[in-house]
Formats: structure tokens, C-alpha cells, sequence
């Protein structure tokens, strides 16, 4: 049953809850730490990776899904594609 939301007892159950809740982002707590930084380190695919790439990109039904640019299908070509160049073993 949809029932309104009482703000009141939202409010209250926040107040109640809110120290029991610990949120805190690390920045905030560790002024120490440097700041994050990112590193892109790029490297060839393996002969085997090359051929798993080149088989999946050569189906089918992946070439239908990139012909469609239907936006889930691409984003699932795209996902099997990133686990055949980091996790081969598991495609």
C-alpha cells in the first residue's frame, strides 16, 4: 500500500540514527595523504589476446550489435573486448 511519507518521522528516525552512522571521505580525515594520481601504462596484446580480439570482433553477432549502435549491445561488445585484453582466460 502506498502510504505518504511523513517527514516528521524521517526526520526523527535520522536524528536517532545519525550517531550510529559513521561517513567520512578519507581527504577529510587523512589531510597527510598526497593526492591521487594515475598512471596509464600501455602495452602490446599478447598473440593470444590478439586472436581472441580479432575472433569476437569477427562474429556475427557482434558485428550486429555494432551495425545497430544500440547502446546496451555496444556497451556489452565493448565489456568482452576489455575482458579478453585483462582477463583472457576468463573469456
Amino acid at each position: 500500500k502506498n502510504q505518504p511519507i511523513n517527514m516528521g518521522i524521517v526526520s526523527q528516525l535520522h536524528s536517532i540514527l545519525r550517531p550510529f552512522l559513521l561517513r567520512r571521505l578519507k581527504k577529510d580525515v587523512e589531510k597527510q595523504l598526497p593526492s591521487k594520481t594515475e598512471v596509464v601504462v600501455r602495452c602490446p596484446l599478447s598473440r593470444r589476446q590478439k586472436y581472441l580480439y580479432d575472433e569476437f570482433i569477427n562474429q556475427s553477432t557482434t558485428k550486429e550489435k555494432i551495425k545497430d549502435q544500440e547502446f546496451l549491445g555496444l556497451m556489452n561488445v565493448l565489456m568482452q573486448l576489455r575482458k579478453v585484453c585483462n582477463h583472457p582466460d576468463l573469456f
